[in-house]
C-alpha cells in the first residue's frame, strides 16, 4: 500500500508539475497572440492611412497642375497622325506609300518680341 501511495503520489506531482508548466506555456502564447492582434490592428490602420494618402495624392485636379507644370505635352494635331496605309509592310516594301511626316514637336519657347525704337520718333 505504500509503494502504490508514492506512485500516486509521484505521478499526481509530475501531473502537477505539467499542468504548472502547461499554463505558463499557454498564457506566453495568449501574450503572444495579444502581440499580433495589437500589430495586425496598427498595419491595418497604417494601410488605410496610406490608401487616404493615395487618393489625395491621385486627386485629378492635382495630376493635373502636375503635368501641366512638369510634362511639356501638346494636343496631337492632325498632321501628326498617320493612316495603316502609311505604316510600312513586315518584311515587304519599307518605304511608306507617302512621305512620313517630321513629327517631332518644337519645344522652344518662342523667340521675344522685338523692342519698338522709342529713338526713331523722337528725332524727328
Amino acid at each position: 500500500m505504500r509503494r502504490a501511495a508514492l506512485i500516486w503520489l509521484a505521478l499526481g506531482g509530475a501531473a502537477g508539475f505539467a499542468l504548472f508548466e502547461l499554463k505558463y506555456e499557454v498564457q506566453t502564447l495568449e501574450d503572444e497572440l495579444a502581440h499580433l492582434n495589437r500589430a495586425i490592428r496598427s498595419d491595418q490602420e497604417e494601410i488605410h492611412v496610406l490608401k487616404a494618402e493615395w487618393s489625395y495624392l491621385n486627386r485629378t485636379e492635382r495630376l493635373a497642375d502636375l503635368s501641366r507644370r512638369h510634362l511639356d505635352l501638346q494636343p496631337i494635331t492632325t498632321t501628326q497622325m498617320l493612316t495603316i496605309e502609311d505604316l510600312p509592310m513586315r518584311g515587304g516594301d519599307t518605304q511608306p506609300q507617302r512621305p512620313v511626316l517630321d513629327l517631332k514637336i518644337k519645344t522652344d519657347p518662342p523667340a521675344a518680341p522685338e523692342p519698338a525704337l522709342a529713338s526713331a520718333g523722337a528725332g524727328q
